[in-house]
């Protein structure tokens, strides 16, 4: 399991209609937080004894403290709402060390498009790009202005962003944005799944299926059709876990993530959707269907790693780096 460690609340401000930051301190040592990168996030514990993922939208330099923004979901699972409600300032939270799925790639040009929530972690990236001196632009869009948070913060970065209130504006033109992007570029985007998905059909309409220009965060498959892969044709295969020694064989459908948490095999992993990235586990030899939506088509082609609690084999032999 991902490390765990409390922090203080030291601080909470509301952003816009509905959003509230938090500013997480350590609770009585005075060394730095430990290091972040934009697009990093972690995961908070709730008193149900659950989970959420909440992206840090601080600014990664200042090693001070962390800091999330927290959407009140009226019919979410209770997270937001103890957040809300009933957290307070001095309060303790435990949370996991920062974890990236969903780090900036070198590219020619960073196109950012962000929905609601899904700002805070394009604000990290948009200014560290901005500090960098690289070419981006982020596309900030949201119900109406008034619920749309850290407008002034944003602000400073000029005509490097757009702001589109759909009651005033309406959506943004996301094949135009595609289209307008440079060769070797990226397309960033974070926020509801329909948003996702319109910027994926973008690219599909103006590059083909088989394109590889965007890059996105999922912190929940809800809503998501299940992902059906293609079947072994066979009724079992060969697991070889190599450091471990162990040598099983399994059904194609069988979990290799429960399989290897059964033997005593240490695993980090959290989701188990294929969406946090924590299983992620090197491939030694063999090939496999990917499930999983944090890496790359890219990185699916090259078959050198998986994640395990959703990917399955398509050959009758794999061998992993466990």
């Amino acid at each position: 399991m991902a490390e765990q460690r409390e922090v203080r609340v030291s601080r909470m401000q509301w952003e816009a209609e509905g959003v509230l930051s938090l500013r997480l301190t350590r609770i009585e040592s005075e060394d730095p937080m430990p290091e972040w990168a934009p697009g990093d996030h972690i995961d908070v514990y709730v008193p149900d004894g659950t989970t959420r993922q909440y992206s840090l939208c601080g600014d990664p330099t200042d090693r001070g403290h962390w800091e999330i923004a927290v959407l009140r979901e009226h019919e979410g699972r209770g997270g937001s709402a103890y957040i809300h409600d009933e957290l307070r300032v001095g309060d303790r939270l435990l949370v996991t060390r920062p974890r990236n799925t969903f780090a900036l790639e070198d590219a020619s040009h960073h196109a950012l498009v962000a929905g609601g929530i899904g700002i805070t972690p394009m604000m990290a990236m948009a200014e560290h790009l901005a500090r960098e001196d690289r070419p981006f632009h982020l596309t900030y869009g949201g119900r109406t202005s008034g619920a749309m948070a850290f407008r002034d913060r944003l602000a400073v970065l000029g005509d490097r962003v757009s702001f589109l209130a759909e009651d005033a504006q309406g959506r943004p033109d996301l094949e135009a944005l595609v289209r307008d992007l440079p060769e070797g570029g990226l397309v960033y985007v974070c926020g509801p799944l329909g948003l996702l998905q319109a910027v994926q059909a973008a690219a599909e309409a103006v590059h083909g299926p088989d394109h590889d220009v965007v890059r996105f965060e999922l912190f929940s498959r809800d809503g998501l059709e299940p992902v059906v892969g293609q079947a072994l044709d066979a009724d079992d295969y060969e697991l070889v876990l190599a450091r471990s020694g162990h040598t099983l064989r399994l059904a194609p459908e069988d979990n290799i993530l429960d399989k290897a948490l059964a033997l005593g095999v240490d695993v980090d992993n959290d989701c188990r959707e294929g969406i946090c990235g924590s299983c992620v586990t090197a491939i030694i030899s063999g090939e496999v269907d990917h499930r999983d939506l944090v890496m790359t088509k890219k990185e699916h082609a090259a078959m050198k790693e998986m994640m395990i609690c959703v990917s399955r084999p398509t050959c009758a032999r794999l061998e992993l780096d466990l």
